[in-house]
């Protein structure tokens, strides 16, 4: 009889890789991203003001595109006197 969907297939065996071989990754090396860019920041911040995105998104959009790193960079560069 047959079924709907694939669920009844089997699948394929993992292929073994090389682990435990060469330099340990630092995470630089699993995730490789570009610096922030600041007018696409924007954009993402201004879509939220226009309503165009939920705010989860916006969040989510902000967070991906490294405005933490952008951040932190502006208060190297411009430190607040306390």
């Amino acid at each position: 009889m047959e079924t709907a969907g694939r669920a009844h297939e089997a699948r394929p065996a993992a292929v073994p890789g090389p682990i435990g071989r060469g330099p340990p990754l630092d995470s630089a090396d699993m995730d490789p991203r570009p610096p922030p860019d600041p007018a696409k920041l924007l954009a993402f911040w201004m879509e939220w003001e226009r309503a165009e995105t939920p705010p989860g998104r916006v969040m989510s959009n902000l967070k991906t595109g490294g405005l933490r790193e952008l951040l932190e960079t502006l208060v190297e560069d411009h430190p607040v006197a306390s």
